[in-house]
């Protein structure tokens, strides 16, 4: 293929009257702003996909709009203002006329790694697809390749509503991109993955523990990597992070670690201080 092979819609609800059950997620961190940074890293994960052309936000709210248009996401207003799967039509028919591929995303993926984005997509040259939720119900991207119709049921039981549709569940290992955050817990979990910058910022601007991951250890960072070197005489290597950035770390970032030996390809999250330096380097876990 010569480039980029699909377009990706997002639609986004009014700020403050979205994601209810996740009202006082983080202590001290207002709802609005939590919210909003959750829209702000799916956008950010999309448009880092190296499949994904373009990133049409739809929405009404003007400081999410502002938000994401500095991105680098396009934004339209929801004109059918007639509930989501409507806005994701709407958003649909407008890039189905640049000839790629059109695919919806939930606007509450806010670990969103691109490459995992990118194989889902890639899964979905086949024919029209979708990837269900954390729990399995619900559904976080459907993709239908170029000439097919999209066809949103985005709601409850979407999965089982998408499957009934005739599109195909898309299978892979991609925990970033089932993990939509509907509650505190699922932000705890998505933070144990690892937190895009935005959502990070208000992760680190409250102190407490919620669910058993201390926001304020070692000066939290949340990217994701794989080893790509290492040294075991020196103790020091080198990481390919999930946006395609290297990242070198030395000896005491590993020590800090308290592991024995890193393997080439070996997937890894890294925490950084503010120079930007690692200064530990850990196992990424899956919580449920």
């Amino acid at each position: 293929m010569g480039g980029p092979e699909w377009a990706v819609v997002v639609p986004v609800k009014r700020i403050g009257a979205a994601k209810t059950r996740l009202r006082g997620g983080i202590p001290g961190v207002p709802h609005d702003q939590l919210v909003l940074a959750l829209a702000q890293d799916t956008v950010r994960g999309a448009l880092g996909c190296p499949v994904v052309a373009e990133v049409l936000v739809v929405t009404d709210d003007p400081v999410a709009a502002a938000a994401v248009r500095r991105l680098g996401a396009r934004v339209v207003p929801d004109r059918p203002d007639a509930g989501l799967n409507r806005a994701i039509e709407f958003g649909a028919a407008e890039l189905a006329r640049s000839g790629r591929g059109v695919a919806a995303l939930t606007a509450d993926l806010p670990a969103l790694r691109p490459a995992e984005l990118a194989a889902a997509l890639r899964a979905a040259a086949a024919g029209r697809g979708f990837v269900p939720d954390a729990a399995g119900t619900g559904t976080t991207l459907l993709a239908a390749p170029v000439g097919v119709r999209l066809a949103p049921q985005f709601g409850p039981d979407s999965a089982a509503r998408h499957a009934g549709s005739g599109a195909r569940r898309l299978a892979g290992d991609w925990p970033s991109l089932r993990r939509d955050v509907d509650t505190a817990a699922d932000l705890a979990v998505a933070a144990a993955l690892g937190l895009g910058p935005h959502t990070a910022a208000c992760w680190r601007a409250s102190g407490v523990t919620v669910h058993g991951v201390d926001r304020t250890a070692g000066g939290f960072d949340g990217m994701q990597g794989t080893v790509s070197e290492f040294d075991p005489q020196t103790r020091a290597g080198s990481l390919l992070l999930d946006d395609g950035t290297p990242l070198r770390f030395g000896a005491a970032a590993f020590e800090a670690s308290g592991l024995r030996l890193l393997r080439l390809g070996q997937r890894v999250q890294v925490e950084r201080d503010q120079a930007g330096e690692v200064t530990r380097i850990t196992i990424p876990t899956m919580r449920e």
